[in-house]
């Protein structure tokens, strides 16, 4: 198509858009890398600033904590075990022992020796009491318990740093060096627990399991660290660590003690001393369980008020605090937590990666992508380091990450938000000459609100866009979209139409404003069929050279609607709105259901009757509404159509009257004429269907030939 050089020189077509875009060079538009630097660091420092405070909420710890929790109870490798331990426990076998003798917990000392002398003469390397004795007891108890203690040397008893237990003081320490040389044989059990009560590090000075270690070249003044878990009760189980009752031990320890009393009547330590040297060593399986074993003695049984939350077990008994401390400390599995400078260079390397990739982009693929990438390394860094023997908390780093990210997208944002403020100021002056000559004629449509008119609205769009998107080459693209767009302007300008946009490959235009258009309604349908022959020499002209042929939407509605230049004071678009737009919008996709080219709108269907051949569809329910409209299709203009085609519409006419007043039988008959001129007819198909089916089973009174949209 052809139009004369002062019509092409003003219309708005998108070539002309973009052609004058490559002109222009406006220093409102640049963005150079000096301001992109200003822009970050304006809301760099409250970014760290927030990072700061977040590394020190309780959420931080709480994160990490988490983690670590995790990360212990499936490590990336199983810590070194050492092969000689095991647990001897106060379990609920052995409260039901002592119940049945009458004993009730806390048990009294006597058992406890009966315990410990059975543990010793069994061979025990080392026997590690996780119990205080603060509880008052019989004097001649305490007196039995204090020396078979001072008279074991593998013995090593559990004090608290405000003091031992009541019968082993430091006076009688100091007044049996020959047991003890120069150091008590006792160690704190005291651990630090965070804020959640859980147990994850341990102060090895003076501690229980420091007094366990009997390694004598091992520096005591060892500070201890992160614990490095085997896992809970159960899981060590299966890891070979043996761990048995108490019953078993306490029972072959009473005949112990009476002979160990009846040779030292005194109760005295050098006394017990000589008695257990006289003592023949235990034999047989339980023996051999603990024999050459440092044997961790502590409580599982519920009542003795000795379970922990462990991170891996919420329930576990705490003497399995003191001998992971133990296995820790013998195989140098303590996880050392990594000093701040470390946290601090990992926050600040993440978050400059974000804010690097995000210069100078518009698309967050990048920046949301290193993000990602870098929090995924944070994490697993974290955990293989747990399995290395040290400890990262990845919180903080992550949060620096997602708020340096956030930053970047905000910034982004608000920075192409101005782009496209800047470009449509730019382009402002690219308006339809029409508008122009209204605006002139009156200068009262410039004010916000507009009027309210009649006009009829037109939209088209490109079928099956997206796959031609996917099937050519950018250039190729634009290059036909641009032709599509240049000739359905044209057709819509030659019959005084008003490109209201451009939306992709969709047009949206208004005829009867801003100019007055008497017959507005007959001029949208022109402008639709001769849009449609134009994409036919589009079609042409294109199919060879790209592979593809397009095919075309359109939708067209009348009625009254919001016209007028609306927009900011800084911005303003001569545009409308109200349903009248939406419907046209919707007649649109609605083609697709019907297998239509054009539809139309009931009112624009009963105003071009006379001078357009039509087709009414259905009676149409869009999403949204409840009133349903009756829709038609445009055929051509009235006069021009072949003869099969005027066939064909006269009989499907005769069809759909007699469906609508509830002729089944003869709808049906006419339908099925109708299909054998043209059998691919979506709709006459349809009504067909429903025509012979309803005929068997008519349908209630009130029944319509309606179609609903379920989409817009």
């Amino acid at each position: 198509m052809s139009a004369d050089p002062g019509r092409r020189r003003a219309r708005t077509s998108a070539t002309a858009c973009l052609a004058a875009a490559e002109r222009v060079e406006s220093p409102a538009v640049a963005d150079p890398a000096h301001s992109d630097f200003s822009l970050r660091w304006r809301w760099l420092l409250p970014v760290v600033a927030l990072v700061g405070l977040f590394h020190l909420s309780p959420l931080s710890d709480a994160l990490n904590r988490g983690f670590f929790d995790a990360a212990s109870r499936h490590p990336l490798k199983a810590p070194p075990l050492p092969d000689n331990s095991a647990l001897v426990l106060v379990d609920e076998k052995t409260m039901a022992a002592m119940s049945a003798q009458g004993v009730r917990w806390p048990f009294p000392r006597l058992i406890f020796a009966q315990l410990i002398a059975s543990l010793h003469l069994a061979g025990a390397e080392k026997v590690v009491v996780d119990f205080t004795f603060f509880e008052e007891s019989d004097a001649m108890q305490d007196q039995l318990l204090a020396g078979l203690a001072a008279a074991a040397p593998s013995v090593v008893l559990a004090r608290t740093a405000e003091r031992p237990p009541v019968f082993w003081s430091e006076e009688f320490v100091a007044a049996h060096p020959q047991f003890f040389g120069n150091k008590m044989r006792t160690g704190l059990v005291e651990f630090p627990a965070d804020a959640d009560g859980v147990a994850r590090r341990y102060d090895l000075p003076l501690s229980l399991a420091g007094s366990a270690d009997g390694e004598p070249k091992r520096p005591k003044n060892a500070q201890g660290g992160l614990l490095r878990w085997h896992g809970g009760l159960r899981s060590i189980e299966t890891k070979g660590v043996k761990v048995y009752s108490a019953a078993d031990f306490i029972a072959v320890g009473r005949p112990i003690i009476e002979r160990l009393a009846n040779a030292a009547p005194d109760l005295d330590a050098p006394g017990l001393a000589a008695a257990l040297a006289a003592e023949p060593a235990l034999q047989g399986p339980l023996a051999d369980a603990v024999r050459g074993k440092v044997v961790f003695v502590g409580a599982n049984a519920s009542g003795t008020f000795d379970v922990k939350p462990l991170p891996v077990g919420k329930v576990e008994p705490g003497v399995l605090i003191h001998w992971t401390a133990w296995t820790n400390l013998v195989t140098g599995g303590f996880i050392t937590a990594l000093a701040w400078p470390f946290g601090l260079g990992a926050t600040l390397l993440a978050g400059a990666a974000v804010l690097l990739a995000g210069l100078n982009r518009t698309s967050i693929i990048a920046p949301v992508g290193i993000a990602v990438v870098l929090t995924a390394v944070l994490f697993g860094g974290a955990y293989a380091g747990l399995s290395a023997g040290w400890w990262l908390p990845p919180a903080t780093p992550a949060a620096g990450v997602a708020l340096v990210l956030l930053g970047v997208v905000v910034e982004n944002f608000w920075r192409e938000q101005r782009r496209k403020r800047e470009i449509q100021a730019m382009f402002g002056a690219y308006v339809d000459p029409g508008v122009v000559e209204e605006l002139v004629r009156n200068p009262a449509a410039i004010r916000l609100g507009g009027e309210r008119r009649e006009a009829t609205v037109f939209f088209s769009d490109l079928a099956g866009f997206t796959d031609l998107s996917e099937k050519l080459p950018a250039e190729q693209m634009v290059e036909v979209v641009n032709a599509y767009l240049e000739e359905t302007s044209e057709c819509l300008h030659r019959h005084g139409a008003y490109v209201d946009k451009y939306i992709g490959d969709a047009v949206m235009a208004v005829l009867g404003a801003p100019q007055q258009l008497p017959d507005h309604a007959v001029a949208a349908c022109h402008a639709a069929l001769e849009a449609r022959a134009a994409l036919a020499g589009i079609n042409a002209r294109y199919a060879a050279k790209v592979g593809v042929t397009l095919e075309v939407r359109i939708g067209l509605n009348t009625g009254d609607m919001v016209v007028g230049n609306l927009g900011s004071s800084r911005k303003k678009q001569y545009t409308v709105m109200g349903d009248t737009v939406n419907l046209a919008s919707r007649l649109e996709g609605a083609n697709k259901a019907f297998g239509t080219g054009i539809l139309l709108g009931e009112e624009t269907a009963r105003r071009v009757q006379s001078a357009m051949v039509t087709r009414p569809l259905a009676r149409l329910r869009v999403k949204g509404k409840l009133q349903a409209i009756e829709v038609h299709t445009l055929h051509g203009v009235a006069g021009t159509l072949p003869a099969e085609e005027k066939e064909f519409v006269e009989i499907y006419r005769a069809g759909y009257t007699a469906l609508c007043q509830r002729r089944f039988a003869e709808a049906a008959a006419a339908f099925t004429r109708a299909l054998a001129l043209r059998p691919g007819d979506l709709t006459t198909r349809r009504w067909q269907f429903e025509a012979t089916s309803l005929t068997q089973s008519p349908p209630p009174p009130d029944w319509e030939p309606v179609i609903s949209l379920d989409s817009k």
